[in-house]
C-alpha cells in the first residue's frame, strides 16, 4: 500500500515515544534509535499502544464524523473550505488534500497495532496484560477498518455477495502494496477482530477499550450489515450489563465529565501543569460558534430542514443545542452550539445508540416489541422531561421504526451516522433514499482515494460524482 510505503516506521516509533513520555515517565535513549531498540522494553510497547489511541483521535476526533455528515443531509454547504465543499457536492477529486490526510491517519494507527501484535510474544507480560493489549489492538484495528470502509467503499449489501471493492485491509506492518479487499471480506475480518477483542478485554480499563466497547462496536457493525438478530443481541448485552445509564443530560460532548451512558470515548484534558491533549479538534474546528471570540460563521451548520423537524416542540431539550443566527436574513444559519468549548471528550460508543439499534432491529424483525417501545420511550423521556411524547403500549413495528429514525437523526447529529443509516436502509430495507438529489448508492457518495494510491492492483473509485 503506497501510503504505508511512504511512512517510516522508525520515525513513527520515535514520534510515539516522544509523545507518550509524560504518561509513562520514561525518556528515549537518544535520537537515533533503531526499531529493535525502540521496542526493547515493555514500557516502550505500552507507549506505542497509547500512541495508537492518539492516532485514533486524529480521524475520530471529529474529522471522519464530519466527512460523513457532509455526504448526508444534516449540514448545509460548508463555509470557506473548498476541500469540504467537494465532499458536500458528492464530487471528491483524488487531489483533495483534506481527504488524503484523513485517509492516511487510520492507516498510521493500523501500522502501530499490527506491529504490536507481531512483537508482543517477545515480551514477558502476564496473561492478563497479554490479553488486554491484544484485545485493545484488535479493537482499534477493527474500528479503523470499519470507519474507512464506510467512507471509501459502497456499503455492505450494495452487491448480493458483497464482492464489490472495499479498502486495503491491513493486518501486518509490512509495506507491500495491497489490493482492495472485497467489502464482504473486510467486514468478516472486522467481526473476527471484535469477537476476539470481546473475549480478551477486561470489564474495566480506564479510558481504554473494554469488553463492552467491543460488544457495542460489534452491535454497530452487525447493524450496518443488516444483521438485525445479532445487532439486537449485542446491543442488548450492553444495555443489560447494568454498567451504563442514560442519565438526564442530552449533550454527551462534555468537558472534564464522562456521562454514565458513555461506553467508549476519546479523552481531552487540560492538566494543572499546562499539559494538554485535545481529542476534539475535528469538531471544534468545524462547528464552533463564538461571536465573542470572533468565531462568527462556523464551517459546518445544521440545515434549516433538519432544524424545522424538531424545533416546533419546545419541550425537546435537544433543540437547545442549536441556535438560529440572523433569523429571516439572507445570511441566516443554524449553529450547533454544543461544540463551542475549546476542548471536550468525544463519545464514540454510547447507550443511546445501543437502545436505538436494539429497538429498530427488533421492530424490523417483529420481535420483542414491548422492549423496543421501552427503548424509544427511555430516550424520549430524557429528551422531553416526561412521558407525554411516549410511544403507546402496543405500538406496531412500523410506528416503532418511524419513532427510532426520528430520534436517531437528532440524537446522532454530527456523529457521522445519518448517511450510513440511509445507505443501510437503501441496501436492506427496500427504500431508495435520495440525499440532496443523489441516490444513496451513486459513486459520489463515497470518497475518492488519494491519487498516490493508484496502481495496477489498486484501482481508484469512479471519479464522476453522482
Amino acid at each position: 500500500m503506497k501510503i504505508l510505503k511512504n511512512i517510516s516506521f522508525l520515525l513513527a516509533l520515535l514520534f510515539v515515544i516522544s509523545s507518550c513520555e509524560k504518561v509513562l515517565e520514561f525518556e528515549p535513549e537518544g535520537s537515533n534509535l533503531e526499531e529493535e531498540e525502540a521496542l526493547s522494553t515493555k514500557n516502550q510497547l505500552i507507549a506505542l499502544l497509547n500512541s495508537t489511541y492518539s492516532s485514533t483521535t486524529g480521524y475520530m476526533g471529529g474529522q471522519f464524523q464530519s466527512f460523513n455528515e457532509l455526504l448526508g443531509d444534516n449540514v448545509s454547504q460548508p463555509a470557506n473550505n473548498n476541500d469540504l465543499n467537494e465532499i458536500y457536492r458528492h464530487d471528491v477529486l483524488f487531489f483533495n488534500s483534506t481527504v488524503k490526510s484523513g485517509y492516511n491517519t487510520p492507516y498510521a494507527a493500523l501500522l502501530k497495532v499490527n506491529r504490536l501484535l507481531e512483537v508482543i510474544d517477545d515480551f514477558e507480560f502476564t496473561s492478563e496484560e497479554y490479553d488486554r493489549i491484544t484485545g485493545e489492538c484488535q479493537f482499534l484495528r477493527a474500528m479503523a477498518h470499519f470507519e474507512l470502509v464506510k467512507l471509501f467503499a459502497q456499503p455492505y449489501g450494495y452487491t448480493t455477495n458483497n464482492s464489490h471493492l472495499g479498502i486495503a485491509y491491513k493486518s501486518s506492518s509490512q509495506t507491500d502494496l495491497l489490493q482492495r479487499t472485497p467489502v464482504g471480506e473486510v467486514y468478516s475480518n472486522i467481526v473476527a477482530d471484535l469477537k476476539s477483542a470481546e473475549a480478551l478485554l477486561p470489564a474495566t480499563n480506564g479510558i481504554y477499550a473494554t469488553k463492552m466497547a467491543a460488544t457495542a462496536l460489534l452491535a454497530k457493525v452487525y447493524f450496518q450489515q443488516g444483521n438485525y438478530t445479532d445487532a439486537a443481541q449485542k446491543a442488548g448485552e450492553v444495555i443489560n450489563s447494568g454498567l451504563f445509564s442514560l442519565g438526564s443530560d442530552v449533550d454527551r460532548f462534555q468537558q472534564n465529565v464522562v456521562l454514565p451512558e458513555v461506553i467508549f470515548y476519546l479523552q481531552s484534558y487540560l492538566a494543572a501543569d499546562g499539559n494538554a491533549f485535545f481529542a476534539s479538534g475535528g469538531y471544534a474546528g468545524n462547528y464552533t460558534y463564538r461571536p465573542a471570540d470572533g468565531i462568527n460563521v462556523p464551517t459546518l451548520r445544521a440545515t434549516r430542514e433538519f432544524y424545522n423537524i424538531y424545533s416546533a416542540d419546545t419541550s425537546d431539550k435537544r433543540v437547545g443545542l442549536y441556535q438560529v443566527v440572523n433569523e429571516g436574513e439572507l445570511n441566516e444559519f443554524i449553529a450547533c452550539i454544543k461544540f463551542n468549548e475549546d476542548y471536550f471528550n468525544v463519545p464514540l460508543l454510547h447507550l443511546t445508540e445501543m437502545k436505538l439499534i436494539r429497538a429498530e432491529s427488533n421492530a424490523i424483525l417483529g420481535v420483542e416489541l414491548a422492549t423496543a417501545i421501552q427503548d424509544v420511550n427511555d430516550i424520549r423521556e430524557r429528551a422531553y422531561g416526561g412521558n407525554a411524547n411516549n410511544l403507546p403500549a402496543g405500538a406496531g413495528s412500523a410506528s416503532i421504526i418511524t419513532a427510532v429514525r426520528f430520534e436517531r437523526r437528532i440524537e446522532m447529529f454530527a456523529e457521522g451516522d445519518r448517511i450510513q443509516d440511509l445507505k443501510r436502509r437503501g441496501a436492506f430495507e427496500g427504500e431508495n433514499p435520495v440525499i440532496r438529489g443523489d441516490q444513496w448508492n451513486c459513486d459520489g457518495l463515497i470518497l475518492q482515494f488519494p491519487i498516490s494510491e493508484r496502481s495496477a492492483i489498486f484501482p481508484l473509485n469512479p471519479n464522476d460524482g453522482c
